[in-house]
């Protein structure tokens, strides 16, 4: 019996206790042309979407709240649904989000976007992401591009 325990808690997965999740920001830095998508994206399911048009001689914090003057951005809010607000939390917490990779480093062949994911729980916080940051296919590169996905999918992006 103690054997069959073993074996059986060796081979089923353990379920991750889902993360508390206040706050997911999404920003996406096109590599193609000059625009910068911020999302910011609430526990009670709210959603503010800036579309900010950068300014060439100055860089912004965009996840830490810095914009440039709002005649360079325009903003959109919505809520969205909850099972999409539920998703994207078991997503988040499937991937072990808190435990990415802060910083996705580009090789010389890649040409794409920046993508940067900040998720901010009632404990902690944690921001990954980069030039190109879930295009490969190692692990890490894999779990990046799940998170990536699911805020796509709950914000209705339909990118991918």
């Amino acid at each position: 019996m103690i054997c069959i325990a073993l074996l059986t808690g060796c081979t089923l997965e353990q379920k991750k206790e889902a993360l508390d999740v206040k706050k997911v920001s999404y920003l996406v830095l096109w590599g193609d042309r000059p625009e910068v998508e911020l999302y910011i994206i609430t526990s009670d399911r709210k959603v503010i979407q800036y579309n900010i048009r950068p300014e060439e001689d100055k860089t912004y914090d965009y996840l830490a709240g810095e914009l440039p003057s709002e005649d360079n951005y325009e903003v959109t809010e919505y809520e969205m649904t909850e099972a999409s607000w539920n998703s994207l939390v078991n997503t988040l917490t499937e991937v072990d989000f808190m435990n990415l990779l802060d910083e996705f480093q580009p090789d010389a062949t890649d040409d794409s976007s920046t993508y940067y994911i900040r998720v901010e729980t009632s404990d902690d916080v944690h921001q990954s992401g980069g030039y190109n940051a879930g295009g490969h296919m190692d692990p890490e590169s894999r779990r990046f591009s799940n998170a990536r996905q699911a805020v796509d999918r709950a914000l209705n992006r339909n990118v991918y």
